[in-house]
Parts: C-alpha cells; structure tokens; sequence
C-alpha cells in the first residue's frame, strides 16, 4: 500500500467524529487566532475613523481595496497545491519532487507579486478617481501597490498547514494585526494625515507576510527539508509539471474559484465607492468587518475540511462523506442563526461603538451581509467536497456564475436602494451559489451510490 492510500484509509478509518473533532480542533486554532485579529482591527479601524473622519477613512478603505482586489485577480492559491502535492512527495524517497513543487508555488508567487503591483499601480492613477480615490492620492495609492508583493504569498502559507503548524499561521496574523494597531495608534498620536494611516496598513501586510515566511523556513529546517548542495554532479532539476501531472489545471482551477470569492467582496467595496462616496465605502467596510466577523470560522473551516474530504474520497467512503457533509450542514446552520439573532440585537450598538453615531445607518447592510456569510457558512463543506472528488470544474463554473450575478445585482441595489442595495445582492449571490452546489454535490453522492450498488450486485451475482 502507497503512503498515500494508507493515510487515506487510516483518515477514513477514525469514523466521522474523530474527522470532525480534528477539522474543528485545527480550525479552532485558525478561528482564535482570526478572532483576535478581527477585534485588533476593528481597534485600530475606531482610532482611523475618529482621527480622519468617515470621509478621510473611506479614501483609506479605497486605497486598500485597490490592492486587495489587485492581489486577488492574480495571486493562485498555491497553498492547496502544496497541500494536494506535498503529503504524496514527502516520503525521503520523493524529495526532489517535494522540492520541486516548492519551487513551482513559489514561482507562481513571485509571478502574481509582479502582476499585482503593475494592476494596482495602474489602476490607481487610472481609475482611482471614477472609484472616489481623489486625483492627488494617486501617488499614495500607486506606491502602497508594492504591498502586494506580502498579500500573494501563498507558499508558506500551504507549508505550515501541511505540516498542521495552524497555530504559527493564527500568529503571524495577529502580529500583522497588532503592528497596524500600534502603527495606527502612533499616527494618531502625531496628528497624521492619510500618509501616516497608509504606512501602517502597510507596515502590517509587511509584517504579517514576512513572519509566514520565516516560520515557514524555520519549520523546513527543523525537518531536514531544506535544499541541500550536493558534492556530487547536478542531476537534471525535476519538473513539477513531471512530478505531479495535472498540476497546472488544479492551480488554474482553484486560483479562480479563490479570485472569484475573495474579489467580489473588494469589487463591491469599489462599486459604493463609485456610485455612492468614499464616505458611503467606509460605512460599507465597516458593516462588512461587524456583520461577516462572527460568521468567518467557514473560511477557516475550510482548509481543515479539504485534506479530510479528500482523503475520504479517495478511500471510497461515501458513507463518510455524507456524516460528515450532514454534521458539517447541522453545526453551521445552528452557529448562523444564533448570530444573527445576537446582531440583530447587538449589531447597532457595536457600529456606534467602532465608528460613533456616523456608522449607525450601516446597521441594515450590516445584517444582510450577515445573511449572506450566514447562507456560505452553511454550505463551507460544499465546495471543498466537489474539489476533493474532482469536481472542480463544476465548482469553478457555480462560482464563476455566481459572482457575475453579484456584480451587476449590486449595481442594481445600490442603484434603487442605496447602501442595502449591496447586502441584497450579496444575499442573492449567496442563496445562487449554495443552491447549485448542494444540487451538484447531492447528485455526485447519488452517482456514487449507484455505482457502488450495481458494483455490488455484479460480484453477488458473480
């Protein structure tokens, strides 16, 4: 039996419950890690909004939304191919295709760095103004374009999830997090402008994004996985292309279910800009940062949940797959409501708390993008399993689908409703999105199922 093969029979082999109890335990340590950042954030978005005003803070949001939006676009999501590929390449036998896999992801993230920093400086002096950027932040916004270069480095990232070192991912999260609350705190203090904000927000992607990297380096060393200089002639550098056949389409295809997710949300912070201000955008982030933050544990959910998924599929055990799809459905949906209950009461009093009695009219977007990251979080488990069976065109198509519906519908929303027409388009992108995957996966289980019983009735009739 192959590594491979047994560590998905032995991951198959300890039942539904202890899957789930390991998916929750490593995404716990994500969540707790995510949760403390979330509240530094919000800290240092109440010290920006009080220091520049909601006007001064939207142009801020703006300038980071080019960049976020621009990292998006191009950055793949090399951490699931070091994921998918690393577990079958770590054997002392494959190191060299290990290696070799290394270098591929890493190129890619050098690749996506360039791109994104030319996107966003672009972007910034020539549509920085159709999005509410004024004419004279272009400069600002064209140099904080380099901070990309720390938003599309997926590799260490993929790293230290192989090798389930969560806990040093949640730090280097927090130690972002908490550079842009002292580098905030201090601007304030000084009475700086725009300028001053800016080198905080980026002084934490630069933080947050080199202290991955050093723990991914150190995690390599502490292995004996470093590349090591041979005495001996070179041999012929394995491709990864060679090493892991089909790589190319997996980055392709998860890359653009990833770009597709994280942009539309960036997009939309655009699109109130252009349409309603800078000072509407503001309202718009800080209603997304309040309504979506107790519901984000699906985004950490879900890369504890696809190496499990796969290895469930790739043992055959459907039964698995369906406790775990029922357990993942039951657990989420209960965790939605109750947070929306609790914002419902609550979410009022905390945009006053963050943003004063200026952030009060985002309460009602508040809650709709809270109904939308309420309807994903019920369905975390839907797309991971349709990439872990192979279904990743399928999932690709129903994102893609999806989020072009988004686009157009907030333009429309924001159009005839103003602010909450933005949560209502959210709201119908999510309910389009869960729709067709819970139909897409329920009707691979039962192709399965099939299979598996005609399979059965061949060998008893055999």
């Amino acid at each position: 039996m192959s590594a491979a093969a047994g560590a998905a029979a032995a991951g198959a082999a300890t039942g539904p419950g202890g899957i789930f109890r390991r998916i929750l335990r490593n995404a716990g340590v994500i969540l707790g890690g995510k949760a403390a950042t979330a509240l530094i954030n919000l800290g240092s978005t109440a010290i920006a909004i009080r220091a520049l005003g909601i006007e001064g803070m939207g142009v801020l949001v703006l300038v980071h939304a080019f960049a976020q939006a621009a990292s998006t676009l191009v950055k793949f999501q090399s951490w699931q191919a070091v994921v998918r590929y690393g577990v079958e390449s770590l054997e002392p036998g494959r190191r060299a295709e290990f290696h070799a896999l290394l270098r591929f992801t890493a190129g890619l993230d050098a690749a996506g760095a360039l791109a994104a920093c030319a996107i966003c400086a672009g972007a910034a002096f020539l549509l920085g103004p159709a999005f509410g950027v004024p004419a004279g932040v272009a400069p600002l916004a064209a140099l904080y374009a380099t901070a990309t270069v720390f938003m599309v480095m997926a590799t260490p990232n993929g790293l230290l999830r192989l090798f389930d070192r969560f806990d040093l991912i949640a730090r280097s999260d927090a130690l972002g997090a908490a550079a842009r609350l002292a580098g905030v705190a201090l601007a304030a203090l000084l009475g700086g402008g725009l300028p001053a904000f800016l080198g905080a927000w980026y002084a934490s992607a630069a933080i947050g994004g080199l202290a991955l990297v050093v723990a991914a380096l150190a995690e390599l060393r502490k292995r004996g996985l470093l590349p090591r200089e041979e005495s001996a002639p070179r041999r012929r550098r394995v491709r990864a292309a060679e090493a892991h056949p089909g790589i190319w389409g997996f980055v392709w295809s998860t890359n653009l279910m990833t770009t597709l997710s994280l942009g539309s949300g960036h997009v939309a912070t655009l699109c109130v800009g252009s349409l309603l201000g800078p000072g509407q955008a503001a309202l718009f982030v800080l209603a997304r940062q309040v309504g979506e933050a107790a519901l984000k544990p699906s985004r950490f959910l879900t890369p504890a949940l696809y190496p499990e998924l796969a290895r469930l599929a790739a043992a055959g055990d459907q039964a698995g797959l369906r406790a775990v799809l029922r357990r993942g459905f039951a657990y989420s949906a209960a965790g939605a409501v109750a947070v929306l209950a609790a914002l419902a009461l609550l979410g009022g009093p905390l945009l006053r708390l963050v943003g004063g009695e200026a952030a009060a009219p985002a309460w009602g977007v508040m809650l709709l993008l809270a109904c939308a990251a309420s309807i994903n979080f019920a369905g975390f488990a839907l797309e991971p399993l349709l990439v872990s069976v192979r279904r990743h065109g399928k999932a690709l198509r129903i994102r893609g689908v999806a989020t072009l519906a988004h686009v157009p519908a907030a333009l429309v929303g924001l159009r005839f409703f103003g602010l909450e027409g933005a949560g209502i388009a959210a709201v119908f992108s999510a309910s389009l999105q869960f729709a067709w995957q819970a139909w897409a996966a329920r009707r691979w289980l039962r192709a399965r199922a099939g299979l598996m019983s005609r399979g059965t009735e061949v060998r008893h009739g055999g």
